[in-house]
């Protein structure tokens, strides 16, 4: 049934008049040299295609981005590795009734989040004060390839989210989810229990699919250049317990000077049946302050102080910095239970030639420690980059990139990328 709908929608879509494509191509490579588990000197150089495409008429469209890798440098099992993210039709105000989505999409509504091959349908009531979002299909997962053999039983995601706008620039939201992912069997020696004599035997291990369901609330209040605030509460149904509390808000003192404050409960998002729910582990609450003042339309001041508990220590970190025209600039300070860190990062980009070249540089450097008792360490990284943009529809980007810490030793790296754009009328029939 999901095929089928695809594939009549899409016919539907290319039988039309008058579409408009839209499309970019994106090549890229990145190498550097590093070391194998031999631990002799390798040279690495992986490049990529990625292809990004949208064909539209005034109620159809058809997107879809897909990306195909290769390893140059050495022979890798999986390569050429191709990548769906998204291959969908969308229709919008079928019927008059709702906006349909279908096929290969990333989902974002509310709790529920992530890539599935499935319908989602909107819908939107009462002058646009009260919506619904639907989805259900199979779930996405890790390799992200073309596979429709799979069973909902064994990989699926669901989930609705109900909005609704009782004021103007405020809005409330509750949202629910269901995902299942099946895990790979596996099998080992173990010895024969029938047999009096033990002899050992293969066994095939089957276990449970990893699951997880979330329900949500979440309020939004937005009110430019005034104030704001957002809340969210995340429920684990399945382990019958909060998993995430949040709230920031920020308040305009003046028009250039702002102050905000978010505080954030968490707990590790585990799937049910995972092994690494077998471990100990603890919740963590963050509370952070901050102050922005813009001093002049091209310059911006901010400074954030954060304190994170843990279940018996805490840590804190702060954060000082600004913007000045092209130049970015950041001093931030770790210390307490999460380890001592001191870091500086300097950033510019000047477009020169009304954007036909931008030189870019950049700079870094800090010093840490793991814990009171350890070694202090430090890391120093530089770059160095450039793009060039001889036409409005192609851009070419050279990047090289230099770090020395602890562990490497001059590791340089370099990265290319040329992107095409295109946009044209299609008339197909």
């Amino acid at each position: 049934m999901f095929k089928t709908s695809l594939a009549l929608i899409f016919a539907v879509v290319f039988a039309s008049h008058a579409q408009l494509l839209t499309s970019r191509f994106t090549t890229s490579f990145y190498g550097w040299q590093g070391i194998d588990s031999a631990r002799s000197s390798t040279l690495y150089a992986r490049g990529y295609e990625q292809v990004h495409l949208n064909i539209a008429n005034e109620q159809f469209q058809f997107l879809t981005n897909f990306q195909v890798s290769n390893d140059f440098g050495t022979a890798i099992a999986s390569d050429p590795e191709l990548r769906i993210p998204s291959l969908m039709v969308k229709g919008n105000n079928i019927g008059g009734v709702a906006d349909i989505s279908v096929g290969r999409q990333f989902v974002y509504a509310g709790v529920g989040s992530g890539i599935m091959d499935g319908y989602l349908v909107e819908r939107k009531f009462f002058d646009n004060t009260f919506g619904i979002t639907a989805y259900g299909g199979l779930n996405v997962i890790r390799t992200r390839d073309w596979n429709l053999n799979q069973s909902l039983t064994d990989n699926s995601m669901y989930g609705a989210l109900l909005s609704y706008s009782p004021i103007e620039n405020g809005a409330i939201g509750i949202s629910y989810i269901s995902k299942l992912w099946k895990r790979e069997s596996y099998s080992g020696i173990r010895p024969n229990l029938a047999d009096s004599s033990f002899d050992p035997q293969y066994v095939v291990f089957y276990s449970r699919p990893n699951e997880e369901e979330f329900t949500s609330i979440d309020l939004l209040y937005d009110s430019p250049e005034s104030f704001n605030v957002y809340a969210r509460s995340d429920y684990d149904m399945i382990g019958e317990k909060f998993s995430r509390a949040q709230i920031s808000a920020k308040y305009f003192v003046v028009k250039n000077l702002s102050i905000a404050a978010d505080y954030l409960f968490h707990e590790p998002r585990l799937a049910y049946n995972s092994i690494f729910s077998v471990f100990n582990f603890g919740s963590t609450k963050e509370l952070e302050g901050s102050v922005e003042y813009q001093i002049l339309p091209k310059t911006r001041l901010f400074a954030r102080f954060a304190n994170v508990s843990y279940v018996d220590d805490n840590s804190q970190r702060l954060s000082i910095g600004g913007m000045y025209d092209f130049l970015t600039f950041n001093y931030t300070k770790n210390f307490g239970y999460a380890g001592d860190l001191n870091g500086i990062n300097v950033f510019a980009v000047y477009p020169l030639q009304d954007l036909l070249l931008t030189p870019s540089v950049g700079f870094g450097y800090a010093s840490y420690k793991l814990s009171k008792e350890a070694p202090s360490n430090s890391v120093l990284s530089l770059l160095a980059g450039v793009t060039y943009r001889p036409m409005k529809m192609l851009m070419t980007d050279f990047q090289l990139q230099w770090m020395n810490n602890p562990q490497f030793k001059n590791d340089l790296r370099v990265f290319i990328k040329a992107s095409y754009y295109l946009s044209d009328k299609l008339n197909l029939l």
